[in-house]
């Protein structure tokens, strides 16, 4: 299964399902539009509550991807971190 991190405002949030090129695709057209543009994510630990991050100019954000499974070796994980400047 795969989980995407997000790092934005100093917290962490999460997505389930969803790769770290689809959520950077997501936000690219989002900042293309100009416009403001929510997007739903996930927080907290266990139980998870459903939050919305503003993605706008002049906000940072990281997108982690992180492979969540009891079969790969955490030397084989393969993870990968995108980066996107709103400026």
């Amino acid at each position: 299964m795969n989980r995407v991190d997000i790092v934005y405002g100093g917290s962490e949030y999460s997505l389930g399902g969803r790769t770290a090129e689809s959520i950077q695709q997501e936000i690219t057209a989002a900042m293309s539009a100009h416009t403001p543009y929510w997007l739903p994510v996930n927080r907290g630990g266990g139980r998870f509550e459903g939050a919305f991050l503003l993605i706008s100019t002049g906000i940072p954000i990281a997108v982690v991807s992180t492979r969540v499974s009891s079969d790969v070796d955490d030397d084989a994980a393969d993870d990968d971190a995108v980066f996107i400047d709103s400026d």
